[in-house]
C-alpha cells in the first residue's frame, strides 16, 4: 500500500510542477505581447560610473506597464560575444522567468555584420526559487545568481534619473 501512495504523490507533484511551468510560460508570452510599454533605458555611462566596464558596453532597459515593472532587458557586450538576458516578473513583482541568449559578435575578420547565435538558456522560478533550467548557457556560473542580479538591476533602474 505504501508504494501506491508514494507513486500517487510523485505523479501529483510532477503534474503540479508541469502546470506551474505552463502558467509561467503563458505569463511570459502575455508580457511579450503587451504594447506601449513605458521603457526606461540606463546607458553604458551609468555603469562606467559604477566601474562596471565591458568591452562593447552595457545597457539596461526596464519595461513598465501601469507603473509596474514587467520585464528587464540587460545587454552586456564582451570582447567576442554579446549576452542578452531578459527577466520577467509576476503581477506581484516576483521574478518568474529568465531568458539568456549569447551571440558571437567577433570572428577572425573582426566585428560580424550579423551576430551568430551561440546558445540560449531558460530559468523558471516559483516563489523566487529556481525550479527548472532548460537549454545550454555559455555562462553557467551565473545560474544561481539571476535572482540577486534581478534585484541589483531593479535598483539600477530606480537609481538612474
Amino acid at each position: 500500500m505504501r508504494p501506491f501512495f508514494l507513486a500517487i504523490f510523485i505523479f501529483i507533484s510532477g503534474f503540479s510542477f508541469s502546470q506551474n511551468i505552463k502558467s509561467i510560460s503563458k505569463t511570459v508570452a502575455d508580457i511579450n505581447h503587451i504594447k506601449n510599454y513605458k521603457v526606461k533605458i540606463v546607458p553604458n555611462s551609468y555603469f562606467m560610473d559604477k566601474n562596471q566596464i565591458s568591452d562593447n558596453g552595457i545597457e539596461l532597459k526596464g519595461f513598465y506597464k501601469d507603473g509596474k515593472l514587467k520585464k528587464i532587458e540587460h545587454f552586456v557586450g564582451l570582447s567576442s560575444c554579446a549576452i542578452i538576458t531578459q527577466y520577467f516578473f509576476s503581477e506581484k513583482g516576483k521574478l518568474i522567468f529568465v531568458l539568456t541568449k549569447t551571440y558571437q559578435i567577433v570572428d577572425e575578420n573582426g566585428y560580424m555584420k550579423n551576430p551568430k547565435y551561440l546558445s540560449e538558456a531558460k530559468y523558471y522560478y516559483i516563489n523566487e526559487e529556481l525550479r527548472q533550467v532548460t537549454g545550454i548557457s555559455e555562462h553557467a556560473d551565473l545560474e544561481d545568481g539571476y535572482l540577486e542580479e534581478s534585484k541589483t538591476l531593479r535598483k539600477d533602474l530606480e537609481e538612474y534619473k
